[in-house]
């Protein structure tokens, strides 16, 4: 037999594990492991650190809202004339009356090189406007042409022929003041909801009637409770 210090320490394991106290270390509670899930956003992060852009792209693929949002080109400060930008996605920031960015994509109408400019002039404008086309897509020549609105005369009492529009552009884009709702984050940590408010958005010419982009860009005036400025998108041939 065992005696002394070693016959104890045999004792003290036996007695630690022995199968009278197996109830007892399965009755103890285990700890939960919590796993941290990043986002692909976050590993894309990470990836990019690492490897590279095209890397992280090729690892962790952009989905199809990400890759739009990631080519809208940000206009963060609208110039006083025109302004040129690339046909696609546009997201506007910085609009007055706005409740958030303003975004649509648009294409050329023109079958030739054209422009896309960006203008934000005072209202009155001082121009007039013409439809022309049936609403076809333009894309044959023997299909009916495209329909297009366009700027046929500029008055010296206005604002477009000092702001750059030219005769001949396509009014292809117009913000209008309309009804909507405002919620402030004040009001929302209270509890609150959004309340109505007159706000800015922006509207595709091809996607209206003549006559709503007329109203569209009248709405802008401060007789039509806007702020007096209104942002039109006009394709200009090259």
């Amino acid at each position: 037999p065992l005696v002394g210090p070693r016959a104890s320490l045999c004792y003290d394991r036996m007695h630690l594990f022995s199968p009278a106290s197996l109830p007892l270390l399965l009755a103890v509670p285990r700890v939960p492991t919590v796993v941290m899930q990043r986002s692909d956003a976050e590993r894309r992060d990470q990836l990019r650190q690492l490897f590279g852009k095209k890397a992280a792209d090729d690892l962790v693929p952009l989905t199809s809202r990400e890759r739009a949002e990631a080519d809208a080109q940000e206009v963060q400060m609208l110039q006083d004339g025109p302004q040129e930008l690339e046909w696609g996605a546009v997201r506007l920031v910085d609009v007055d009356m706005a409740d958030g960015p303003l975004e649509l994509a648009l294409q050329p109408l023109l079958a030739g090189p054209s422009q896309l400019l960006c203008l934000r002039l005072d209202m009155p404008l001082g121009m007039a406007l013409e439809e022309s086309g049936d609403g076809g897509d333009g894309g044959d020549e023997d299909a009916p042409q495209a329909r297009q609105i366009v700027v046929t005369e500029l008055l010296d009492s206005g604002s477009a022929r000092g702001g750059g529009v030219e005769v001949g552009d396509l009014v292809r884009a117009t913000t209008y003041v309309t009804m909507g709702m405002s919620y402030p984050a004040w009001q929302l940590m209270l509890g609150g909801v959004g309340k109505p408010t007159l706000l800015k958005s922006v509207l595709a010419a091809e996607k209206a009637s003549f006559e709503t982009v007329l109203a569209a860009i009248g709405s802008n005036g401060q007789e039509a409770q806007g702020n007096g400025q209104v942002v039109l998108f006009v394709e200009r041939g090259g």
